[in-house]
């Protein structure tokens, strides 16, 4: 096995690699991994027949109705073998492929035996196992692993740790799945974990960016359904290209993790990928994933940073703490290590050591971590938080409703007293902002305006600003108590509580609802084909290239197939609970019809005509060879996203590179210009791309090229 890749690892050197990762493309080793294994005709035959023999048990048991999430539990085995073949081109990475996956299918058969007499094993399992979830994404069973420890009984809450796996450039599902369903003979539970492991599949290799991300929070709240966890003991963990995963997710969700360690992660896009000076609208969309943006969230978390003196990876470890330094932090040096009394926080430096743990480093990680998780004292009175977008909108008891400006740094600083009646919160960039109201009269100070709120009517109050001065929304928050305080009652800890907004108006930028066109497909979406004849034949043939490229792409990259339905048959549930991604034109497809004179964008036969509020000319462009390419909300379900004509705005090429690129390329809009090819290809050209203001309005337009 080489340093950096899975190589022809066993199962249990497998599970080694994904607990400590490999490199991304940036820091990869030199050594390139060896061919893919060529299966013979008799052994993919032999899958086939295998896993067609699982399907038609599966298929048998769904009209016998079990509970769904344990039939997940099994399905994940058959998807595991139906993707390796889709592309057993390339990820039959190895000879023992072959066998890992007709054991997989073994497994499955073997589950779908005990589900069918209702006697499933696995539930009560201990030690290493698989388990799935399916999401609401694509509609995809996705798979994640635990390890359980032989003290876990059931009947008090435990701590989890999270896990994020480095960049495989042999994982898949058999891959992943092979490096779990370990005997715990082999690999045995190490005697004194007393808490229980999850580890993630992030479909596959992408920063948990993106459907990555939301597969992280859906198999933890699938494990958190299936067995007991202390919310407040859930440690995020992760290495490589876990590492960055955890730069990311723990500084854009710092309110939710325990502790954080970061090993050897990038930090940022443009130096780590070595790009140039890029388009207006990719240079602020790097703001939504750089992680040394949202270095002051380390703020309100305990933290480990590391990385090993050898490792290119020192960089970005360097700069996350020059980060929080600019933030007015200070460090001492301590040998290689670095450390502070200003935050719960340790940057450490494995002496003499490449891209991997130094066991004294892990040591000391680890000693840090569990003492932060015995002494966590959440949810803390004072919060200091920033963020670029309301995607990322919310730290313990404050939420960030809309923002002055996105893709520019917003910042909130609020201090309460020990009963929350008083809260003095300074703000920047915000311009909506929710904070608990315990019973009684509360007085808040923001930014040096002063507000006394009396009895309260709900558990929250809402601040909004308009003009530059902030006033009181009449409409209150909600607010959702802990597990243990499911009932509202008059002496509940205001500060036990995560605030959640009920505000929402539409075509205001918030949560969820803030784009670019990439943000779409973080949650449930559904691709709508046109069955119409288009007004233009090659831009509708271009949009729907689009389509079908997205979809192939997707189920290779994000393993997953996307939904895709004809205009004709999409009903009112998938209105009410996708994001449609509508493919053609306003002829063409029957749901870009119903909604062109509600977008702020006019597409008619003829033309595409952009025209700003402030701008003195619109902006138009022949229909007959370019299309219209957006994200707005859904003015038939102003809750969801509609786009028109894009999957992810990157591709192939980037998956395929490192995981940095996988940042937004044509923000909110765009217009492309289609030229067709003489080997009948037809290109894509972007003549005009941005992002929308704060209203979902066009910004002002540039002027046309002369």
């Amino acid at each position: 096995m080489s340093k950096h890749g899975l190589g022809n690892a066993s199962g249990i050197a497998l599970l080694a690699a994904f607990l400590f990762g490999s490199a991304d493309v940036g820091l990869a080793a030199s050594r390139k991994p060896l061919p893919p294994y060529k299966p013979t005709d008799a052994e993919k035959q032999q899958i086939s027949a295998k896993a067609d023999e699982l399907a038609a048990v599966l298929k048998q048991l769904a009209g016998k109705k079990p509970d769904a999430a344990l039939l997940a539990d099994v399905e994940v085995y058959h998807k595991a073998a139906d993707w390796i073949l889709r592309y057993a081109d390339e990820e039959f990475y190895a000879k023992r492929y072959v066998a890992d996956t007709l054991a997989a299918l073994d497994r499955g058969l073997a589950r779908a035996k005990e589900l069918a007499t209702n006697k499933p094993s696995w539930p009560a399992q201990k030690g290493r196992l698989v388990r799935a979830y399916r999401s609401r994404v694509d509609g995809s069973v996705q798979p994640y692993g635990l390890i359980i420890p032989d003290s876990y009984d059931g009947k008090k809450p435990v701590r989890l740790d999270l896990v994020l796996h480095g960049r495989g450039s042999t994982l898949n599902e058999v891959s992943f799945l092979a490096s779990h369903d370990v005997d715990t003979k082999s690999k045995p539970v190490p005697p004194e974990q007393n808490y229980i492991t999850l580890e993630v599949f992030g479909r596959v290799n992408n920063a948990y960016r993106w459907a990555g991300e939301t597969d992280v929070f859906e198999a933890l709240e699938s494990v958190q359904k299936r067995y007991k966890i202390d919310e407040k003991r859930i440690v995020l963990r992760g290495f490589s290209m876990g590492g960055a995963g955890a730069w990311h997710l723990g500084l854009h969700y710092p309110d939710k993790w325990a502790a954080v360690e970061a090993g050897a992660g990038f930090t940022d896009t443009k130096k780590y990928a070595k790009l140039d000076t890029l388009p207006p609208w990719q240079e602020k969309t790097l703001h939504i994933y750089d992680a040394e943006d949202y270095a002051l969230n380390a703020f309100n978390v305990p933290w480990v940073a590391y990385a090993g003196e050898d490792d290119p990876a020192i960089r970005c470890t360097i700069a996350m703490r020059e980060a929080l330094e600019r933030e007015g932090f200070k460090f001492e040096p301590v040998g290689l290590n670095w450390l502070t009394t200003d935050l719960r926080a340790i940057f450490l430096i494995g002496p003499k050591t490449p891209h991997r743990w130094h066991p004294e480093s892990k040591a000391a990680s680890d000693k840090f971590i569990n003492d932060a998780v015995a002494n966590q004292s959440r949810p803390p009175k004072y919060i200091r938080f920033v963020t670029y977008t309301t995607r990322y909108n919310r730290c313990h008891w404050l939420w960030i409703g809309a923002l002055e400006k996105h893709y520019e740094r917003a910042e909130v600083e609020a201090r309460g007293s020990e009963d929350c009646r008083q809260l003095i919160v300074k703000t920047c960039n915000i311009s909506r902002l929710t904070v608990p109201h315990p019973s009684g009269e509360q007085t808040v100070a923001i930014d040096a305006e002063q507000f006394v709120l009396p009895e309260r009517a709900r558990p929250a109050t809402e601040f909004e600003k308009k003009n530059g001065c902030w006033t009181v929304k009449a409409r209150a928050g909600d607010m959702q108590p802990t597990p243990s305080n499911s009932k509202l009652a008059p002496d509940l800890n205001p500060w036990d509580v995560k605030v959640v907004s009920s505000w929402s108006r539409t075509n205001v930028k918030q949560r969820g609802l803030q784009g670019p066109i990439d943000d779409a497909f973080m949650d449930s979406f559904v691709c709508v084909r046109p069955t119409g004849a288009p007004n233009n034949a090659s831009a509708n043939d271009g949009a729907k290239a689009r389509q079908e490229l997205f979809a192939k792409e997707f189920s290779k990259w994000m393993r997953g197939d996307v939904r895709v339905k004809d205009d004709a048959a999409l009903t009112k549930d998938d209105i009410a609970n996708h994001n449609l991604i509508l493919f053609g034109d306003p002829a063409s497809n029957r749901l870009i019809a119903q909604i062109a004179d509600k977008l702020p964008i006019r597409w008619t036969k003829d033309t595409i005509t952009l025209h700003a509020p402030r701008s003195n000319a619109p902006r138009s462009f022949s229909a007959a060879d370019h299309v219209l390419v957006m994200i707005y909300p859904n003015p038939l379900n102003p809750r969801r996203y509609v786009v028109l004509n894009s999957g992810h705005t990157f591709g192939e090429k980037e998956f395929r590179g490192t995981n940095a690129l996988l940042f937004p390329r044509l923000g909110d809009y765009a217009v492309l210009k289609l030229t067709k090819l003489p080997t009948g290809e037809v290109s894509e050209e972007v003549v005009l791309a941005g992002l929308f203001d704060e209203q979902w309005m066009l910004p002002a337009m540039p002027d046309a090229k002369k």
